[in-house]
């Protein structure tokens, strides 16, 4: 993103006519990159925050609260001790670079009362905070910078002097127009970035791909003339790129080669809080989405491991009969076994075949039949056994592939915080500790209107049990056959419904479901009262009859939304 010293410079002016005359009532910091100003303004409050994250350096407007470590920083308690109640005197860009100062001046409850500075360095990597009393360091973010030509180290009570700036030049440095001469069109963006100071690239490539003169020779001054007329009297249009629902980027004024769409602001710092809350809320989204499925896939290997043992004691229990049929055989042929015999041919009458079973020599015939009816006994109880056993290891394998479409199906942070709801209530993950009493959960399902009828699907389990189970008896209920899906309802009221609705209604269940990627999905449908929940069943879970299927091919069709 262009956050460089020609964006900064419109930024330091709206927060410089935001925040001038504040006085500072809070001081805190989030972590260790992030200082956040509560300033009242005479008439409103407002954050101000200074962020030196690596990746993110800014300074802006922040309206949501953060939490703070108990015990708060020697940086933040540094802050505290000299700008609690100071006042803000004016909020500006040092030069043409990428540094904001902020100059204020302390409460008068104080005797010695001096002006401070606090210079907010926005370098990426090289990102620090620091506050100074007559040019002198008082104390800083980090101690230390160690730039590309060396080391800048940050002592309290040492001169601040400014990062080096290498051979880069500000703009309006007559010396760039010999920079400039003879340079042609395909490397003048370049040319700019290496040798001007405070330009992004974004910047450079916007100023020379819309200049219009005659390249050749001495064209230095006319492009010395232009870029400075650009940088400075640009007209402002703050805006942000969002492209599929993701930012992309934001800007002082809209770039040609911005690729999606743009969402325009009154004020830059609007722009920017916008584009950095949504970007930190994608990030937290994302986050959480990838701990919730690796959860999910762990328990599910757990499980299919289980059903791999069960399934093998299973295959073993499954020769009872053979035993059964071993031990009729012995007493039916006892007469023809001697002591010692260590195996009996016998015709097996039930179908018509001769059979050698083994003995064990050591035992009578008595007790070789004996030991086979005790081991056919033993699995007719090991098959009783496992049966339920592998039901519920089935029911739990397809309660987490069904957990598992909803993470892929998630598209904000509100519908992933309802699947760790849904994984604490069913003990997959920790209930949080916390003294702030929970607020109850209100489910918004997907809704669609479609041929004057409403179609709502849901978006999680325990969404779609409620879905489910607060519908009529005559609407109709409508889920993938055979893959984990949204619970999808049509609304009759009462209404006879087309089959053309309960074709559109198929076609969202299943997009919704884990056969999305298939061609054609085969979708079950029924009245609302032929559907039932089994008593303890997890989330989601139900069972149904009296049911009619189609096969649909999956569409999301997102132009019948309900927008609320």
């Amino acid at each position: 993103m262009p956050q460089d010293a020609f964006t900064l410079r419109y930024l330091c002016e709206e927060l410089n006519s935001l925040f001038k005359g504040g006085k500072i009532n809070r001081i805190v910091q989030p972590d260790n990159d992030e200082v956040i100003f509560t300033v009242y303004t005479g008439s409103k409050t407002i954050k101000l925050s200074l962020c030196v994250n690596p990746s993110s350096p800014r300074i802006g407007v922040v309206d949501d609260e953060k939490a703070c470590p108990l015990t708060a920083p020697n940086f933040c308690m540094l802050l505290r001790k000299h700008l609690l109640s100071a006042t803000i005197n004016e909020i500006s860009l040092v030069g043409f670079d990428r540094i904001v100062r902020i100059d204020l001046t302390p409460s008068s409850e104080f005797f010695d009362v001096v002006d401070k500075q606090l210079y907010v360095e926005l370098m990426g990597r090289y990102s620090n905070v620091i506050l100074t009393e007559n040019g002198k360091i008082l104390g800083g973010n980090r101690g230390i910078n160690v730039f590309d030509n060396g080391i800048r180290p940050l002592f309290v009570g040492q001169d601040y002097v400014y990062p080096p700036i290498g051979q880069k030049k500000h703009p309006n440095d007559k010396t760039l127009i010999s920079v400039f001469d003879d340079v042609d069109k395909d490397s003048l963006s370049n040319v700019i970035c290496a040798n001007v100071q405070g330009i992004a690239t974004s910047t450079s490539r916007e100023f020379a791909n819309n200049l219009s003169i005659e390249y050749g020779k001495d064209n230095g001054v006319e492009i010395f003339e232009k870029l400075n007329d650009f940088l400075y009297n640009s007209k402002k249009q703050p805006c942000v790129c969002v492209k599929n629902d993701q930012v992309i980027d934001v800007c002082a004024f809209p770039y040609k080669e911005l690729d999606g769409d743009v969402i325009y602001f009154d004020n830059l710092w609007e722009a920017e809080q916008f584009y950095y809350k949504k970007r930190e809320m994608d990030k937290q989204f994302l986050a959480k989405k990838d701990r919730a499925k690796n959860i999910i896939q762990a328990q599910l290997k757990k499980t299919k491991k289980k059903l791999t043992v069960i399934s093998s004691r299973e295959k073993d229990a499954l020769s009872c009969e053979q035993n059964k049929i071993f031990g009729e055989l012995i007493l039916a042929n006892i007469y023809k076994i001697s002591v010692g015999q260590e195996s009996l041919e016998a015709y097996n009458y039930y179908d018509n075949t001769s059979l050698i079973i083994p003995l064990d020599k050591n035992l009578s015939p008595s007790k070789n039949a004996e030991k086979y009816y005790k081991k056919y006994n033993k699995q007719k109880r090991t098959l009783s056994a496992i049966e339920p056993q592998k039901k519920v290891i089935l029911e739990e394998i397809s309660y987490l592939d069904s957990v598992l479409l909803e993470i892929d199906m998630c598209e904000g942070l509100e519908d992933v915080t309802n699947v760790y709801r849904e994984l604490e209530q069913v003990g997959l993950i920790k209930v949080q500790n916390t003294n702030k009493k929970e607020k109850s959960v209100e489910y918004k399902c997907r809704q669609y209107v479609f041929d004057g009828f409403t179609i709502k699907a849901g978006r999680n389990n325990n969404e779609n049990d409620k879905l489910t189970f607060s519908a009529k008896p005559d609407d109709v209920w409508v889920h993938a056959k055979d893959y984990p899906s949204s619970h999808v309802l049509v609304v009759s009221n009462g209404n006879e419904i087309p089959e053309k609705v309960v074709t559109f209604a198929g076609e969202i269940c299943a997009y919704f479901s884990q056969g999305r990627e298939s061609g054609k999905v085969e979708i079950v449908y029924t009245k609302k009262r032929n559907v039932k929940k089994p008593s303890k069943s997890k989330p989601g879970f139900c069972t149904y009859e009296k049911y009619k299927s189609i096969m649909v091919a999956p569409k999301k069709n997102a132009e019948f939304a309900k927008n609320d």
